[in-house]
C-alpha cells in the first residue's frame, strides 16, 4: 500500500493544496520535499501522511489517496479517502467494498539521534545470525562489517564495528583503535548509523518511511550520497519513503520526477514539480532554479556586486570609489572571482566601444 495523493483542503498553513508522489501514472518509492523554513514540509510528514498511516486518523480537512495491490488477483486498486467520510475507527472506506490493512508507517524525526533504538536492531540482526543461521558471534560481526563497508562504501567513514559488549552494548572502533559507544561517534556518524543503518539492519519491507531532514549534522560530501541509501532500502523492501530537505546537496542527487518543492504563492503553499533537471546538477544552480532563492551569496556582498554592474553599464567605472570597491571585493573574493572577472570582462568591451565611436 502505497501513498499517490495528499489534498489538503484547510489545515494549518494550507488550503487546497494537492501532492502528488506519482510519476506518469506510476508511485513512486521515493519522493524528496524541499522547500524553505516554514513551508509545511513537516507537518505533511508528521501531522497529516504520519497521522493517517500510524494513527488512523488526521488533522483538518484532507483527502488521501493510495494504491494497494489485491491479494487474490494482484490488481492494482486506487483508494480514494475523504477522513469526513470515513469511519477510520472501524477502517472501512465509504464505499465499503474493503476493509484496510493499514502499512507500517515510521517518521524519523528530524535532529534526533535515538541510541539505544540503533543498539537494540544491531543487536536484534546479530542475535537473528547467531540463532537463526547457526553463526558464531565473531562470523556475525563480519557481516555487520560487510554491511557496515558496502552500505557506506562512498563515504569515507572513519569508524568499523567492534562487537558487543558483556552488558549488550555495541561497540565501533575508531582509526585510533579506541572502543566507542554509539553516542561517542560524530554527530554525522550517528545520523547514518542510527538512521540508515538501523533501518537497513531492521529489513523493513512493505512500509511508509519519513525522514525529516535526513541530511542533519552531514557534510556536503555525505548529504550529496545520503538519499542512495534510502533508495536502496526502498528498493530492496518494497518501501515507499519520503525526505524532507532543506539541502540542495540532497535535491542535486536524486530525478527531477522525484522532487517537489513547496513554494508559497498568492497567501497560499503549492508543490511544484517537472523541473527540467535536478540530478547533478551545480549546487547554485539547485538554489536559483528549484529552490528558487533571489541569489546564491551574502546579501550585502550581492547587493555590492549589482551596484558595480550598475557603474559599468553607466560607465562610471573610472572613478576613485569604483576601484576601492573592486578592491575590496577582491580582497573578500579572490581576484578570479567570477563576477569580478565578469565586470572586468564588461568595462574592456566598454572601452573597446567607446574607442570604435570616436
Amino acid at each position: 500500500m502505497k501513498l499517490r495523493k495528499l489534498i489538503i483542503k484547510k489545515y494549518k498553513i494550507f488550503r487546497d493544496f494537492e501532492l502528488d508522489f506519482t510519476n506518469n501514472g506510476s508511485v513512486q518509492n521515493l519522493v524528496v520535499l524541499a522547500g524553505v523554513n516554514g513551508s509545511g514540509k513537516t507537518t505533511i510528514l508528521r501531522d497529516v501522511v504520519y497521522e493517517f498511516f500510524a494513527n488512523h486518523r488526521i488533522n483538518g480537512d484532507a483527502v488521501v489517496s493510495f494504491e494497494h495491490i489485491k491479494e487474490r488477483t494482484n490488481e492494482i486498486e486506487v483508494l480514494d479517502f475523504d477522513l469526513h467520510s470515513l469511519d477510520a475507527a472501524n477502517q472501512v472506506n465509504t464505499n465499503s467494498y474493503i476493509s484496510l490493512n493499514y502499512p507500517k508507517t515510521f517518521y524519523i524525526k528530524a535532529g534526533e539521534v535515538n541510541e539505544k533504538q540503533a543498539n537494540d536492531v544491531i543487536l536484534q540482526f546479530i542475535d537473528r545470525l547467531i540463532y537463526q543461521q547457526d553463526k558464531k558471534s565473531s562470523e556475525a560481526y563480519k557481516v555487520v562489517q560487510g554491511i557496515l563497508d558496502s552500505l557506506f562504501v562512498d563515504f569515507d567513514m572513519q569508524i568499523d564495528f567492534n562487537g558487543v559488549s558483556q552488558t549488550r552494548e555495541i561497540y565501533f572502533q575508531n582509526k585510533e583503535n579506541k572502543q566507542i559507544h554509539i553516542e561517542e561517534l560524530s554527530s554525522g556518524e550517528q545520523e547514518l548509523i542510527t538512521k540508515c543503518f538501523s533501518l537497513y539492519l531492521a529489513e523493513i519491507k512493505d512500509s511508509i518511511i519519513l525522514v525529516d531532514e535526513p541530511e542533519g549534522s552531514m557534510h556536503p560530501n555525505w548529504q550529496n550520497r545520503i538519499v542512495g541509501i534510502y533508495q536502496k532500502i526502498a528498493n530492496e523492501n518494497n518501501n515507499q519513503i519520503i525526505l524532507a530537505t532543506h539541502s540542495p546537496h540532497v535535491v542535486s542527487s536524486v530525478n527531477k520526477e522525484q522532487i517537489r518543492v513547496l513554494v508559497k504563492e498568492d497567501d497560499k503553499i503549492k508543490a511544484i514539480q517537472n523541473f527540467s533537471g535536478s540530478y547533478g546538477w551545480r549546487v547554485d544552480k539547485i538554489l536559483l532554479e528549484i529552490f528558487r532563492t533571489t541569489t546564491v551569496r551574502t546579501p550585502l556582498v550581492e547587493k555590492e556586486i549589482n551596484t558595480l554592474k550598475k557603474l559599468v553599464v553607466s560607465g562610471e567605472y573610472n572613478s576613485e570609489d569604483f576601484r576601492a570597491r573592486v578592491s575590496n571585493l577582491e580582497k573578500v573574493l579572490g581576484y578570479d572571482d567570477v563576477d569580478l572577472t565578469m565586470l572586468r570582462f564588461e568595462i574592456e568591451l566598454k572601452k573597446k566601444t567607446n574607442e570604435k565611436n570616436k
